[in-house]
């Protein structure tokens, strides 16, 4: 054999040794089985991506021709994650090629008239572009991956999240401006949850089996819902059992995660129904179904917040909501502001984290690359800067912390109080105190979520707990004449003035506490006053800059005010 055959038939085999490109992904209609999914899509901007990406070349690629976009220096690869299969069309060609075929040109260039063209090859992001699906499906399921229009070839992934991040995200292109993905790895939702939860069972569910953790407290159906859909479908306590170690089928103290491959996380389609993720949708891991929201806020309500779980602890939400305190009136600090508002805030600032982020590091503040902080606050408060939003939210929250270690204080010795007590009365006072109490920190903001609210909460439960400690019990109507005013000047240096009002002559208390909840100051004690107006000076020489609270006490009733020395 002459040596020109040996190397014509060498090639020969190398050429059919290698990959063909995929060009020809599967030409099922989904439509007929899936039905369901498919008109989800429909209503989705997956099925709906070829006018975005002409309007971005011809506002940002005019002059340009197909091949800039695709591999120039500043280039974005538009057909990777708004078509990736179109290359399959007009009998399979390169991206380069299908950026000619699908957008108009004028000599060659993009111009500010580009537009859609050959739209009804164009493919959007269907089906096969997240999905392989194999040549004898439905004998064999399809996988989860992603088409990669370079290669014209599936490249598979290891679950759903990872998969949304290919294109919301950096993962296949580190320079994309869309970084959800990034953004939900730095966030509560997506890292640590899976130990969270094995030190809460490790801690109080000892001896407890998957099953009976669940009735009592269902970790999977908030904190890797998803996780359900694992082994091709289980139950709740199934995937408690997958995800964390027992030992003779119950919770030992020495439970840890195990698996942590398969660990969901809060993942994407937790909140997204992968088939149309523009729609407000709770995915639901006792029934493995997504269930519509009426709005964002219901669907933080769901783990945030007692919409799903009646017993939960964490009531961000009803907070917010300002109702359910016990003979405390409802009120909102920031009347019509939602959760997303302030935790989801994108900003109008091309390239900054802010707005690359998409809202999805839940963070208020949102650290820029430039050193910065961009401050959700100021999208209502305009004046504000991102400083002294936060000099705000630290105030609010050293007021909460303040008046929280109060009421804990006095919440214990009012419970001390009632030790071995038969009065009903004085029971369900105390009860209504640890509630209120209990209710505020269940906010777990620091009192920032509806700041006025859990104030007010945790000073009923330290109004009635003084009533109970002090013997003395106030059931009069509110406006029943006494009243104690806010101190001026407040915030104040050195001196300040006390006023309060007595509708009839009273033994009258003034004590002042520290934020511990110590006794600093008895400014009056036991002095009959006569009825009307009257004014005490409150002298702080010696005493550090911080909060103190004036706890008024004058016949039966009891009141309590926040004031601030400053230096």
């Amino acid at each position: 054999m002459n040596k020109f055959l040996q190397v014509f038939l060498i090639g020969l085999v190398l050429i059919s040794l290698t990959p063909k490109p995929n060009y020809a992904q599967s030409q099922l209609d989904c439509s007929q089985c899936h039905s369901t999914e498919y008109n989800n899509w429909l209503l989705s901007h997956h099925a709906n991506t070829q006018n975005d990406v002409a309007g971005e070349l011809a506002e940002e690629w005019a002059g340009q021709p197909p091949d800039s976009v695709i591999n120039g220096q500043n280039a974005e690869d538009c057909i990777a994650c708004h078509g990736a299969t179109s290359i399959a069309a007009n009998g399979g060609m390169s991206e380069v090629q299908a950026m000619g075929y699908f957008f108009s040109t004028t000599d060659g260039v993009y111009t500010d008239s580009t537009h859609s063209i050959n739209t009804d090859e164009w493919p959007n992001n269907a089906c096969v572009a997240c999905h392989n699906v194999p040549d004898d499906h439905p004998e064999t399921m399809p996988t989860l991956a992603v088409f990669n229009s370079p290669t014209a070839q599936y490249n598979p992934v290891d679950n759903a999240s990872m998969l949304c991040g290919q294109c919301h995200g950096t993962l296949r292109y580190p320079e994309n401006d869309h970084r959800r993905m990034d953004a939900w790895k730095l966030s509560k939702h997506g890292h640590g949850g899976q130990d969270d939860v094995s030190g809460e069972l490790s801690e109080e569910f000892v001896g407890s089996t998957p099953a009976e953790v669940i009735a009592d407290e269902d970790c999977i159906g908030c904190h890797a819902s998803t996780s359900v859909l694992l082994n091709g479908g289980i139950s709740e306590a199934d995937a408690l059992d997958l995800l964390f170690t027992t030992e003779g089928g119950v919770i030992t103290e020495n439970t840890v995660p195990k698996n942590t491959d398969l660990w969901p996380e809060v993942s994407c389609t937790s909140c997204h129904n992968q088939h149309h993720p523009e729609a407000i949708s709770y995915f639901n891991s006792g029934t493995k179904e997504y269930e519509i929201m009426p709005s964002t806020q219901k669907l933080c309500g769901q783990c945030h917040g007692n919409l799903r779980f009646p017993d939960t602890d964490h009531l961000s939400y009803n907070i917010e909501e300002g109702t359910g305190g016990k003979g405390v009136p409802d009120q909102q600090t920031m009347s019509g502001v939602q959760c997303v508002n302030c935790h989801m805030h994108t900003g109008d600032v091309e390239d900054t984290y802010s707005i690359m982020y998409g809202g999805h590091t839940w963070q208020v503040f949102v650290s820029e690359e430039d050193g910065s902080v961009t401050a959700a606050c100021t999208t209502c408060h305009p004046s504000m800067t991102a400083s002294d939003a936060q000099d705000t939210v630290n105030l609010w929250k050293t007021e909460f912390a303040t008046l929280d270690a109060i009421a804990n204080i006095k919440v214990a010795k009012a419970d001390s109080a009632l030790i071995g007590s038969t009065d009903s009365t004085l029971i369900k006072l105390l009860e209504e105190a640890k509630f209120n109490l209990t209710y505020a920190e269940s906010d777990e903001s620091g009192g920032v979520h509806n700041h006025l609210y859990t104030q007010a909460l945790l000073q009923d439960a330290i109004d009635k707990s003084n009533q109970i400690i002090s013997g003395i019990f106030d059931f009069t109507a509110p406006g029943n004449g006494f009243v104690l005013l806010q101190n001026y000047p407040n915030p104040f240096n050195l001196t300040t003035n006390i006023e309060y009002k007595l509708p009839k002559a009273a033994n009258v208390t003034i004590e002042i506490y520290n934020f511990k909840g110590q006794k600093i100051r008895i400014l009056l004690n036991n002095k009959r006053e006569t009825e009307g107006q009257h004014t005490v000076k409150f002298d702080a020489v010696g005493l550090p800059s911080g909060i103190y609270f004036c706890n008024l006490r004058a016949g039966h009733s009891v009141k309590t005010m926040r004031m601030v020395l400053l230096h």
